[in-house]
């Protein structure tokens, strides 16, 4: 696992080799045509690791890059943002910098950031092949208040179904709660663009079939903010089935970009 930028503070994080460049431009059809570059960003409080199992599972023309935004992993030493603003503009350089074409995927929250960096890629006249959204409901859909206390936080985490066992480790609230406090603030003051703004890039909504947060309207409530070609994918599992049925998503993911 390589990050693509100097020690420490890269926001993105490569895993495996980079994808080695084509000999001669691609005919459509042929399997340097359906080379892309997945840049993934991870749920609240998460970080790249999550998807790093994904790269066996996943076939080598798919570069898999998964995003470690402040407070988290190798950049624990900073201060984890709490805007959806400031994390695109820490991480929108390195991706600026990835070969295309390009497809963000996004998890929960990370549904925001991978949306609105759709936008600002568009802006830049780069748009993204294709933009995957897992478990999430679409912003301004439904009325977020940030997190209160850490018992609100916990009551949260618990809700999405994530595994709590690590809260009674020593030092380990003291470091998740305060990634959580910030991404939950990002996440319920995060409000979508204008419709004249709307992305025309395809997009793809996942949803777990388990999942108590995210139904199957409510990840169907990202047509409002869409003006291209869309899809509703159900996937076996809860709100966290992107690392508990990794074959059956990645397998989805893959699917659905050779269509």
């Amino acid at each position: 696992m390589q990050s693509n930028a100097g020690q420490g503070g890269a926001p993105l994080r490569r895993f495996g080799p980079p994808p080695s460049p084509p000999t001669s431009t691609p005919d459509p059809g042929t399997a340097d045509a359906d080379r892309a570059t997945l840049v993934c960003f991870p749920c609240a409080g998460g970080g790249a690791t999550g998807f790093a199992p994904w790269r066996r599972l996943l076939p080598e023309r798919l570069a898999l890059y998964g995003h470690v935004g402040p407070g988290r992993e190798e950049r624990g030493g900073e201060a984890p943002l709490s805007s959806v603003d400031e994390l695109i503009a820490d991480v929108l350089p390195g991706v600026l910098a990835l070969p295309d074409p390009l497809v963000l995927v996004g998890h929960s929250f990370g549904a925001a950031l991978a949306y609105e960096l759709t936008r600002r890629l568009t802006l830049a006249g780069r748009p993204p092949l294709h933009l995957v959204v897992l478990a999430a409901v679409a912003p301004g859909a439904t009325t977020l208040e940030p997190p209160g206390d850490d018992h609100e936080i916990e009551l949260l985490w618990k809700r999405l179904g994530a595994n709590t066992a690590g809260l009674s480790r020593p030092g380990f609230r003291e470091w998740l709660f305060p990634v959580l406090r910030a991404d939950f603030t990002a996440q319920a003051a995060y409000r979508p663009p204008p419709a004249s703004s709307h992305v025309t890039t395809a997009v793809t909504v996942m949803y777990g079939d388990e999942d108590p947060v995210v139904t199957a309207d409510e990840a169907a409530s990202w047509r409002a903010l869409c003006a291209g070609p869309f899809e509703v994918v159900p996937v076996p599992g809860g709100h966290f089935f992107p690392q508990t049925a990794r074959a059956e998503t990645t397998g989805a993911l893959v699917r659905t970009l050779e269509r």
